[in-house]
């Protein structure tokens, strides 16, 4: 895990009082790119879930939480968080671990959504919290509100692609495909911040 402040002295003493051999505590300082690795990844785990349990694959499942992190390093970085944060384990270490591990609450309420049943059904189903359905409603919220780009759907449609998907006026296999279906474009990441600023 992964313990973020500003004040790296109180990081540090929680990091020594809280680690044993079997559960390592690493510091950082960049509280905003946790929070968003800690956030966008349950995101991503829920479309990863879909993907799953509308049989799409797993090379498909890959690319879309591939794509998934791209998202989360363009917010990211736009917010400020630093890239190494983002790639490390509070970002795409945090986000395998969600979208592929079988006990993660987020995929299986996706999975559950890409065989076909409703958010009410699980919902009133189950007493885990998949916390990634009201954090991408945040998510998007923020977004719309703090971002100056245009056509932001195009720039996180995974996010956005989410929303309409939770909102229930996107089923998940047109959500999906629609995803699976965006313009091509340069394989490409940019270094710093450039990226975060379009």
């Amino acid at each position: 895990m992964v313990i973020a402040s500003d004040d790296i002295h109180l990081a540090e003493d929680l990091s020594t009082l809280l680690t044993t051999p079997s559960f390592r505590c690493f510091t950082s300082r960049d509280v905003i790119g946790i929070e968003v690795g800690g956030s966008v990844k349950n995101v991503i785990a829920i479309s990863a879930g879909m993907c799953e349990g509308l049989g799409l694959g797993t090379n498909a499942m890959s690319s879309l939480v591939t794509r998934g992190c791209g998202e989360m390093r363009r917010l990211g970085l736009y917010l400020g968080a630093s890239p190494s944060t983002l790639s490390g384990l509070s970002g795409v270490g945090d986000t395998f671990g969600t979208c592929f591990g079988p006990l993660s609450r987020n995929r299986s309420f996706g999975f559950r959504l890409g065989k076909g049943e409703t958010m009410e059904e699980i919902l009133n189903s189950t007493t885990e919290v998949a916390e990634g359905v009201d954090t991408c409603f945040a998510l998007v919220d923020l977004i719309k509100k703090r971002h100056k780009g245009y056509r932001l759907d195009l720039k996180y449609p995974i996010l956005f692609g989410m929303k309409e998907i939770l909102s229930g006026t996107m089923s998940p296999k047109v959500g999906l495909e629609g995803l699976m279906s965006m313009p091509l474009k340069m394989e490409s990441y940019e270094s710093g911040g450039r990226e975060g600023q379009r």
